[in-house]
């Protein structure tokens, strides 16, 4: 019985000390596979992270050329319209306006694609806005006008293209999570007009 004592406390400690190496190494895999899963879910945010900031800077790129689109497109039309107003429209005006149209229908095509329905309608009343003008102005130079269109009317429709234009370009800044800083230029009394 005396050499039972010490064979049981030694088997004790043994078990012990076996139980606690299997333990520490359980402790140590269950925190490898956090920290491999804590790894993994920070990838995965990393990963959406960056896919976010691509589409956002797809679509700025979007609406940065559909914005310069309808720009070059309105200062066309609106040469032209001064070139019918001063007897000196020309075939170079004529095409400037033919090209500035097909790049703006171009990047409204492409806007149609990454653009939400907000931006989308705001880009369709711009768009019909032109469309209007547009014809209005090459019938007045083919001279065949129709009811209504005439000069004066044609260069009022340039003055309503801003309030359209300044909605578009707040409903892409909008979506681009860019605070609408034209209230902050508004209230500097600066005109934002940009043309």
């Amino acid at each position: 019985m005396e050499y039972v004592t010490p064979l049981l406390a030694a088997a004790i400690a043994v078990v012990g000390t076996l139980t606690a190496s299997i333990y520490t190494q359980r402790s140590a895999l269950r925190g490898k596979r956090m920290d491999f899963e804590q790894a993994q879910s920070q990838r995965k945010e990393d990963q959406e992270s960056k896919e976010r900031k691509e589409w956002l800077e797809q679509r700025r790129a979007c609406y940065v050329a559909l914005n310069i689109a309808i720009r070059q497109h309105r200062t066309a039309i609106n040469d032209l319209l001064h070139g019918i107003r001063d007897g000196a429209a020309s075939d170079e005006l004529r095409a400037d306006v033919a090209q500035t149209r097909r790049m703006y229908i171009e990047r409204h095509a492409e806007a149609q694609m990454t653009g939400p329905r907000e931006v989308l309608n705001t880009a369709g009343a711009v768009r019909g806005h032109l469309s209007s003008w547009y014809g209005m102005v090459r019938r007045l130079d083919q001279g065949i006008a129709g009811e209504g269109e005439t000069l004066d009317a044609a260069l009022a429709y340039s003055e309503r293209f801003w309030e359209r234009g300044e909605r578009l370009r707040a409903a892409m800044r909008s979506d681009l999570g860019i605070s609408d800083v034209s209230d902050a230029v508004a209230d500097s009394g600066q005109d934002t007009r940009d043309g």
